[in-house]
C-alpha cells in the first residue's frame, strides 16, 4: 500500500493518494504509479508505503487460481474529520478484513477514532472500497486476494516514510 502525492491542473494545494501495487521491490512500483496518478507527472512524489502482509490476523496472498475466503473481504477504509480550531479537515485510513461494507466500516470507525482522528468532530467515511474488487479490476488483472488467519498481526505503520521524487 504506497501512499504518493503530487499536483493536478487546477489544483492550489498538494493532493494525495493511496495505491495497491505488488512488485519485488519499492522502485519496480514506480512505473505503475506513474502510469496511475491522476494529476501532472511533474512533482509526483512517494511519501511513504508499506508491504502489507497481514491484516487482522489474516495472512494475504495473490493468486491467479479462484479463492474461497468464505465471505471475507480485504477493505480498504478512509475516513475524514474535523478539529476545533482547524480550518483543514484530516484523514486516516486502515485496512480490514470484513464480511461485508458495513461491518468494514464499523470496524475501520473504531480503529480510526481511537487513532489518527481521535479527538475529531464530525467523523465521517470519505471512501470505501474493496481491496479485492480495486485489485482485480485496477491494478492486477486476473490476481484475486488470498486470506488465511494465523493470527499474526502487522501494524498499519509505514515502511518508509518521507519525500521520495519518483524518477
Amino acid at each position: 500500500m504506497i501512499y504518493i502525492g503530487g499536483s493536478a491542473p487546477g489544483a492550489h494545494i498538494e493532493l494525495h493518494d493511496v495505491r495497491f501495487v505488488v512488485a519485488p521491490t519499492i522502485e519496480a512500483t514506480f512505473p505503475a504509479l506513474r502510469q496511475q496518478w491522476f494529476g501532472s507527472q511533474k512533482g509526483i512524489h512517494l511519501d511513504s508505503y508499506v508491504a502489507l502482509h497481514h491484516v487482522d490476523g489474516y495472512r494475504i496472498s495473490l493468486t491467479q487460481q479462484a479463492v474461497d475466503n468464505q465471505g471475507l473481504s480485504l477493505y480498504f477504509v478512509n475516513f475524514g474529520g474535523y478539529f476545533p480550531g482547524r480550518l483543514a479537515e484530516f484523514h486516516d485510513f486502515t485496512v480490514v478484513v470484513a464480511k461485508s461494507a458495513a461491518d468494514a466500516k464499523q470496524r475501520a470507525r473504531s480503529q480510526v477514532s481511537a487513532r489518527g482522528l481521535a479527538g475529531a468532530e464530525q467523523l465521517h467515511k470519505d471512501d470505501l472500497l474493496a481491496v479485492d474488487d480495486c485489485l482485480k479490476i485496477d491494478l492486477l488483472d486476473g490476481y484475486a486476494i488470498k486470506l488465511d488467519y494465523d493470527g499474526i498481526k502487522q501494524p498499519l505503520a509505514p515502511d518508509w516514510m518521507g519525500y521520495h521524487p519518483l524518477p
